[in-house]
């Protein structure tokens, strides 16, 4: 039967999009649906604000009637304006092991990327960092964690045989945790306590709200200069943060801030005094979102809150430091906090998120701890005009060795 590429119209098709990947990994232990809600969300501009700084485009791959693939197009202006590059991403790629399916699905984003003046196309990956993002191509007998993708191991060949190469990777470290803060971390806390460094740790979720607007002002600084950065607006910022807090596990979530030394002791001032570091992490729940099939209600919050009671994994999503405060120590001031209620939560081991390669000041940590990589995820590239990979190659070639994805 004919294969048949169409823009995704209406709320049906776009229920079949969101959809489609169900009958792809059905009987596949190792993929995770997504929370549908969320989903739900995420493809509606009127509800998340990113729509509001990018140009999108979906395609449903149609035969005999039936979805058998789809795939999403993106154009960041706020990043192509930053980087001073014409780049469209794609995301959302997904298709049987079939290379027709996949080229139609490609091609057709490489041309709407096209039509509007863009030299070149990377992907898999989202508006920005903090969504989904790289292909997997080792580590497909585990379990997805969150936030990332899964796939099976036929479709990284079938990008590749369309022409596409390596961006870069991203590693993903499995890192025991040890019974108690190494001492070089415990002495390194005091010093810089000393110093007017205050470790700000959460009982309650509620506690975390006024920090919201530190944490948008530092994850921009922070990451500013890391390699195909999209800053935060602070609408996207409180997004962020608002669909996190009803999983967020509030003892995994720190911040550091610098007091004058003259005024150690005093309680911190959020929104006033120095914030110069942060750290989120948050117990896995990936088994419970499978249990749940996806649907929190009317029972699936119940089974994603009791998979993060009985989880031996906690999931490290995010930590950096601003500019001005880096290679003072302060992953060890998170790390005896962190590591003392890792222990009391009874965890095992943390799965270390998605590390840019070039990040070899974190991986080494990582390293040190006794952790291993046990995944890789990878994002493409591939030019659509003559010398667009040239000119996007050389608007970072300054930035993969920046080592400072999240910058402890």
């Amino acid at each position: 039967m004919p294969l048949e590429i169409r823009e995704v119209a209406g709320k049906k098709e776009l229920k079949a999009f969101i959809r489609l990947p169900v009958g792809i990994y059905r009987g596949v232990p190792q993929w995770v649906p997504p929370i549908w809600s969320d989903e739900r969300t995420f493809h509606d501009p009127a509800k998340y604000p990113a729509y509001r700084t990018a140009d999108t485009v979906r395609y449903l791959a149609w035969r005999g009637g039936e979805p058998v693939g789809r795939v999403m197009g993106i154009v960041q202006k706020r990043m192509n304006e930053r980087w001073r590059i014409k780049n469209a991403r794609f995301t959302f790629l997904e298709c049987p092991d079939e290379r027709e399916i996949c080229a139609a699905l490609l091609g057709v984003v490489e041309g709407w990327a096209r039509d509007r003046g863009m030299e070149t196309v990377t992907g898999p990956h989202g508006f920005s960092d903090q969504d989904c993002q790289g292909m997997l191509i080792q580590g497909f007998e585990h379990r997805a964690t969150l936030e990332t993708f899964y796939n099976l191991p036929y479709l990284r060949k079938l990008v590749e045989a369309c022409g596409y190469s390596k961006d870069f990777d991203y590693r993903v470290f499995r890192v025991p945790i040890p019974a108690a803060p190494p001492p070089l971390y415990v002495k390194v806390k005091e010093r810089l306590e000393r110093r007017g460094f205050v470790l700000v740790e959460f009982t309650k979720r509620k506690a975390l709200i006024p920090h919201i607007p530190d944490f948008v002002r530092i994850y921009n600084d922070t990451f500013d200069e890391v390699y195909g950065f999209v800053s935060l607006t602070p609408e996207e910022g409180k997004k962020l943060i608002s669909d996190y807090l009803p999983v967020i596990d509030p003892r995994f979530v720190k911040f550091i801030y610098k007091l004058p030394v003259e005024e150690r002791g005093r309680p911190v001032v959020p929104g006033t005094d120095e914030v110069v570091a942060f750290f989120i992490g948050i117990p896995d729940m990936t088994e419970g979102i499978q249990a749940a099939g996806g649907r929190l209600f009317p029972f699936g919050f119940l089974k994603i809150m009791a998979a993060q009671r009985r989880t031996e994994q906690l999931d490290l999503m995010i930590a950096g430091v601003t500019k001005a405060y880096r290679n003072r120590g302060l992953a060890a001031m998170f790390g005896v906090g962190l590591i003392r209620d890792a222990n009391a939560a009874g965890f095992t081991y943390a799965d270390a998120h998605q590390e840019l390669e070039f990040n070899t000041k974190v991986q080494a940590e990582m390293l040190r701890l006794g952790g291993r990589e046990y995944k890789r995820m990878r994002v493409y590239k591939k030019a659509v005009a003559p010398g667009g990979l040239e000119r996007y190659d050389r608007a970072f070639e300054h930035h993969h060795g920046f080592g400072l994805d999240d910058p402890l």
